[in-house]
């Protein structure tokens, strides 16, 4: 009989698109914060506790929490309450919010446990060495550390488990089991750089609000010391014994951040990123948590580390798109930061050179603190931008005539060059020359972009491939054109003009391995590399000393694009990729191909640089009632047929203009068809953020209750960075 005076529990139970069940207790009474396995329709699932309800009268029917797995909260309080506002702001359910902070053995019941090595030592003083070579090798390893040596640093070493079993059997050396610490820095540790006024007065600002929330955004031109300045701050905190989190936007940034920071810090440190397997993800978790790990840096799933010592947050490039989920929980990890440096009352510094319109906005209604870095801190040489008009010219694979000219002066003086284009693959697009069929992919509304060297075509979307056709299907002709300009392209053309240069090639189908993308990173860090191609990957926190030249191809796209942020990425794109040139002591050149020269806001851009770009932009977003003035949120619905989604979306238009919200749709997405699935999409606009987040709140509850959109995938996105 259960006992219906015992309190209920508020179990959140991952990926069951409700925020809680109620538990009671059983024997042992949880923890807020802890796992539980508990009874679930006819399975046991793991369950985190969220909450504790002291009714002493309820249901009968409620069934009882099985078996306690954390004696102590593996939740802190701060974790739970961020989890509770990205849920809440977000409109997800907490179970899909809590699965994100949880590494994967944990969500599977694995027992909280600091990681173990393996060490080996001789044992005993009188010893005889083996006759087997191998063994003899081994042993003279371990004979010179007298303290033990891991297991992983002779494997590492080239020795195998055999020679160390046949140790063990003969009694020649013992093993012994030791917590595992995280890496420290084993290189040799520099002094900080002198700083120059503004990069001092950043420091000593930031410095004296290390005791309170206070957002900071640091807003430097490329090559101004922001990293420096990041650098003399975490020293700060870590000096009083605290910890730093560190969040850049794409794994590619993490090497050469990573080698700036062991170059300074003696302390452990630890990096979360996607390509972590479960094992070293859940020793980072766990060293970070138990505050073995000082320093953490990571991609936007690290914005949910466990840092109880947490001091100071640092989000690189933070007007970057790539920190905005888009599956899933549609969080912006810069924004849920923001929210974790409140709910912690500490300070956080927002770092770009060409920040997010809704930072600046920020700026000047006071919300942050707006620190300016003007100077480069490397050279004084102001970048030199030519806008190259291609109205009427004769282009190469892409390439005018003058762009090639300049691109061999710049190497003729053995200085390096970047070939800017932000499209990968051979071509968008593969056409008939006779009848004009174009290659599309099947599931998707899209052109297959054609792949080469791989001998494919690809949709960048769904990744459907087939081989390319010999020939036209629609009328047999073999006349079949490659249309338009990608990496592979330009760089299979430039080999032909530039034979005896050296040449790489960075774009995603080329760099697939992290540890290929740091080789090429230090080809071209050490001149080995002299003429470069590559997409965005390039364009940020990449300091290249000999790289002079910089050419930007197909440039227009931005500027004819049906997303309203379209513009404000492009002046980003351009002024990063920009910033790759002339960053040491020689100067930089940047030629941007256009067939819009005169476009007023691409002169502006040039001419007078990013602040007043951006100005120029947040005046026409306020008069279009856009971010960051009003608010939007886009609700997405995917099915195999057309009439549901429609009625779905008019359903919920209805119940969202209850609330007073303004609601355009529906609409067909950008991308109508994806993966076989036809996609539309309502667009809700409000000027009160309260208003909006209320009403949807409202409306997914109804939603949850009339059973409404069952059989269909749609999602909610607050505060959307893309349409598309």
């Amino acid at each position: 009989m259960v006992d219906l005076t015992k309190p209920v529990f508020r179990i959140s139970i991952p990926n069951t698109f409700h925020d809680f069940f109620d538990y009671y207790a059983g024997d042992d009474e949880p923890s807020i914060g802890a796992r539980v396995w508990v009874p679930f329709r006819k399975k046991t699932r793991l369950g985190v506790v969220i909450g504790k309800d002291e009714r002493t009268t309820t249901h009968a029917k409620i069934k009882t929490i099985m078996t306690v797995i954390d004696k102590k909260p593996l939740l802190s309080g701060e974790l739970l309450a961020l989890c509770f506002w990205v849920s809440s702001y977000y409109q997800s359910p907490l179970s899909e919010v809590i699965p994100l902070v949880l590494p994967k053995k944990y969500r599977c019941g694995d027992i909280y446990a600091p990681p173990i090595t393996h060490y080996y030592r001789l044992k005993g003083s009188q010893l005889v060495t083996p006759k087997a070579p191998r063994q003899r090798e081994l042993l003279e390893c371990i004979r010179k550390e007298p303290q033990g040596v891991s297991k992983k640093t002779l494997l590492q070493a080239g020795f195998t488990s055999v020679p160390l079993k046949a140790l063990l059997t003969r009694g020649l050396i013992e093993v012994y089991e030791e917590p595992e610490k995280p890496p420290s820095s084993l290189m040799p540790l520099s002094a900080p750089l002198s700083l120059n006024p503004e990069q001092a007065f950043a420091v000593d600002t930031i410095g004296s609000h290390l005791h309170a929330y206070h957002g900071f955004l640091l807003h430097g031109v490329t090559g101004s010391g922001k990293t420096e300045v990041y650098l003399q701050v975490i020293a700060k905190v870590l000096n009083a014994g605290r910890q730093v989190l560190v969040i850049v936007p794409e794994i590619g940034l993490t090497p050469q951040l990573l080698d700036r920071f062991r170059a300074r810090f003696a302390l452990p440190m630890v990096v979360i990123h996607s390509r972590l397997n479960d094992t070293e993800r859940q020793k980072a978790w766990l060293w970070a948590n138990d505050e073995a790990a000082k320093l953490v840096i990571g991609t936007r799933a690290a914005i949910f580390t466990p840092m109880p010592g947490l001091g100071l947050i640092v989000v690189d490039e933070e007007h970057d798109a790539s920190f905005k989920q888009m599956e899933g929980v549609r969080y912006s990890a810069r924004d849920t930061a923001l929210m974790r440096a409140h709910l912690r009352h500490i300070p956080i510094i927002l770092g770009s050179a060409t920040p997010s319109l809704e930072s600046l906005y920020n700026c000047s209604v006071q919300k942050y603190s707006l620190l300016r870095l003007h100077q480069k801190a490397l050279t004084s040489s102001p970048l030199h931008y030519d806008i190259l008009d291609i109205r009427n010219l004769v282009l190469q694979h892409g390439l005018a005539n003058r762009s090639l000219q300049v691109i061999r002066e710049h190497l003729e003086r053995q200085n390096q060059v970047l070939v800017f284009i932000n499209r990968r693959g051979f071509a968008p697009i593969l056409m008939c020359h006779q009848c004009g069929w174009m290659a599309d992919c099947r599931a998707c509304d899209a052109h297959l972009t054609l792949h080469r060297k791989k001998g494919q075509l690809i949709c960048h979307h769904c990744g459907l491939t087939q081989r390319i056709p010999l020939s036209c299907p629609h009328c047999h002709s073999q006349e079949l054109l490659p249309i338009g300009a990608g990496t592979q392209r330009i760089f299979d053309y430039l080999r032909e003009v530039f034979p005896t240069t050296s040449m790489l090639r960075i774009d995603r189908d080329e760099v697939t391995k992290k540890e290929a993308l740091e080789r090429h990173l230090e080809k071209i860090a050490t001149g080995e590399a002299q003429l470069i191609v590559g997409t965005q990957m390039l364009t940020k926190g990449h300091h290249f000393p000999r790289l002079t030249l910089v050419v930007i191809l197909d440039t227009d796209n931005g500027f004819y694009n049906q997303d309203f942020r379209a513009l404000e990425r492009l002046g980003q794109l351009l002024i990063q990729v920009a910033g790759r040139a002339g960053r040491a002591e020689f100067p930089g050149q940047v030629l941007i191909q256009t067939h819009l020269p005169q476009h007023p806001l691409l002169n502006l851009l040039i001419q007078e640089g990013y602040d007043r770009f951006a100005e120029s932009l947040l005046l026409m977003r306020q008069k279009a009632e856009l971010p960051p003035y009003h608010f939007l949120t886009l609700i997405r619905v995917e099915g195999k047929t057309l009439p549901p989604l429609l009625n779905f979306l008019s359903v919920m238009k209805k119940q969202l203009q209850i609330g007073g919200l303004e609601v355009l749709g529906p609409a067909p997405a950008p991308l109508c068809r994806k993966a076989g699935f036809h996609r539309l999409q309502l667009l809700v606009k409000s000027s009160s953020r309260q208003q909006l987040k209320a009403s949807l709140s409202k409306v997914r509850l109804w939603l949850a209750a009339n059973k409404t959109g069952q059989g269909l995938r749609w999602s909610v996105d607050v505060d959307p960075v893309e349409l598309c």
